[in-house]
């Protein structure tokens, strides 16, 4: 048997299933949050938290047609404190004003950082003498959260369809939690929420769920499904993002690209992650002004060239919308990286991370890297040993 599917392991079994929430998607969805709304009202939860960012909700066009729904069915709070990267405060003080309002609840509407956001302060309002560091940095168990809806206005996050919250400690610490509780119990994927994403936004959330999938399909946690959903996710980005470059309010190209997101982020909510995005956690917990999906895109190139050999069948197959020709040889890895490297050049991500970091940030970027609690959950699912060497090397390569 040719190709990746020869290198499975059959006698390694793996869970097949859609994750968790149910998940509305398409143009228009957004009205189905009325009858959710309406049901939360008529299930005793009828106090809401309500989170986003300063600018998503409104400029995604999400407000004006929310906030009818709010006030005919529920009592709500309004936290939107939410910033890029959010810090463990950020959570504590989205919690607060649940718990000020006896929130039974939470919504939220925005990108990973509002979800990750919301995740956590649902975690907290049922943990009440709980600390964010107690469950990003001390381990103590997620029994359960207050009920989350999530409202995507992003083409990259799958934060809205899995198990994962990030947070960021007061020092350089960028640590994940992940549980079943962390699942929105229902989600809403209206593509027309994200035309009003500007061109940078476009491409740097297309790169977090183009390596959501690369990542997920090469973690040696991946499977046949998280493999297929990943090649899937890698063909539209490829297809539809150009369109959504120069066509900003083409809505079937937002689609796509929406839809690209929500299967990559079930991709690796099974399959997992491994390099490229523990390294850019400790790019972005050193200059929270880098985007997540800019700095994937930075490195992406670089990680292939580590692990290509390693993994090279699977990484032809669903490289091919971007790097056509690919045989499937480890010996290749400098021709994929080469195309890779083209398609990101005519897409407009930026190919160096010298606007955020120099040479002398190398050693510093490294050590965060190799000591943060993330990494120690995602290096050792890379398809090759990852050490101090190889992610130097990376970062050297990505100046």
């Amino acid at each position: 048997m040719g190709g990746w599917e020869g290198k499975v392991d059959i006698h390694r079994i793996f869970v097949l299933q859609p994750t968790r929430p149910q998940t509305f998607f398409g143009v228009g969805a957004l009205a189905r949050l009325d009858g959710i709304l309406a049901g939360l009202a008529a299930a005793g939860r009828d106090k809401v938290l309500l989170v986003t960012d300063t600018v998503a909700y409104r400029a995604s066009g999400a407000w004006d047609t929310v906030r009818p729904m709010l006030e005919r069915h529920v009592a709500w709070e309004h936290f939107d404190g939410v910033r890029p990267n959010p810090t463990y405060a950020n959570c504590e003080a989205a919690a607060a004003l649940g718990r000020e309002l006896g929130a039974t609840a939470v919504l939220a509407i925005g990108g990973g950082s509002a979800l990750d956001t919301a995740k956590t302060a649902a975690v907290l309002l049922v943990h009440p003498r709980k600390k964010a560091s107690d469950f990003y940095e001390k381990g103590a168990p997620v029994t359960g959260a207050l009920p989350l809806v999530a409202v995507n206005t992003s083409h990259g996050t799958g934060s809205e369809v899995g198990a994962f919250a990030v947070a960021q400690s007061d020092g350089e610490e960028k640590p994940a939690i992940r549980s079943p509780h962390l699942y929105p119990v229902q989600t809403i994927e209206d593509p027309a929420l994200t035309v009003s994403l500007p061109v940078k936004l476009t491409v740097s959330t297309a790169m977090d769920a183009l390596c959501h999938a690369l990542e997920a399909a090469t973690a040696v946690t991946a499977s046949p499904y998280s493999i297929t959903l990943a090649r899937e996710a890698v063909r539209l980005v490829a297809a539809f993002l150009p369109t959504a470059i120069v066509q900003p309010g083409n809505l079937a190209a937002r689609y796509w690209l929406m839809y690209a997101s929500a299967i990559a982020g079930m991709s690796f909510d099974l399959g997992l992650l491994h390099v490229t995005h523990a390294l850019e956690h400790a790019m972005s917990a050193l200059n929270a002004d880098i985007p997540h999906g800019e700095g994937l895109g930075i490195l992406l190139p670089a990680v292939l060239r580590e692990i290509y050999p390693a993994a090279p069948e699977v990484l032809a197959d669903i490289l091919a919308p971007i790097a056509p020709g690919l045989a499937g040889r480890p010996g290749e890895a400098e021709t994929a990286v080469a195309r890779v490297r083209e398609w990101l050049a005519a897409i407009g991500q930026p190919a160096t991370m010298g606007a955020y970091f120099t040479g002398v940030d190398v050693p510093a970027l490294t050590r965060m890297a190799m000591k943060s609690s993330l990494a120690k959950m995602l290096l050792p699912l890379a398809p090759i040993r990852v050490d101090c060497g190889v992610v130097e090397r990376i970062f050297q390569h990505s100046l």
